[in-house]
């Protein structure tokens, strides 16, 4: 009987130690939900600065574009404004053959005024492109007048 007795408050000292330990446990479990809860939010507050950083970046971005576009639009318009001299293209007969058109001859001040124009819109950010389409002329032209006299301007 001794050792029945015995082996109870053994299992009783066993069971005492395994609740003590669940406590122990379970106190520290709440603890790391805390540190848990306190990390996210340091870092959910961390996130919001970077946005409204990343906000006011792309804000200003997008009204220094909108400035730029402005003044493209500005020296577009004056562009298209002023007159430009062109040769109106003939329309061939019906009964005539198609005849090859004679090269169109321009005054040196018109291939001048291109060229101080295309310098220009180059220098306010223009693409090629952009000044071909603007100008009626070919990129090639445009990039020979940018390579040439940009470079002597330059130097």
């Amino acid at each position: 009987m001794v050792i029945f007795i015995f082996i109870s408050i053994a299992l009783h000292l066993v069971s005492f130690l395994c609740i003590v330990l669940l406590f122990l446990k379970q106190s520290k479990g709440s603890n790391l939900k805390e540190e848990v809860r306190s990390s996210m939010q340091s870092y959910i507050e961390q996130l919001e600065e970077e946005n409204d950083q990343l906000i006011d970046r792309v804000k200003t971005l997008v009204e220094k574009r909108e400035g730029q576009i402005d003044l493209r639009l500005r020296v577009l318009e004056q562009s298209k404004a002023a007159p430009q001299e062109s040769v109106p293209a003939q329309q061939p007969k019906e009964n005539q053959p198609y005849q090859k058109p004679a090269a169109v001859l321009q005054h040196p001040s018109v291939r001048n005024d291109r060229k101080q124009q295309a310098l220009k819109l180059y220098k306010e950010g223009f693409t090629m492109t952009e000044i071909a389409k603007f100008l009626n002329c070919g990129i090639g032209e445009v990039e020979l007048i940018v390579n040439i006299h940009g470079r002597s301007q330059q130097l």
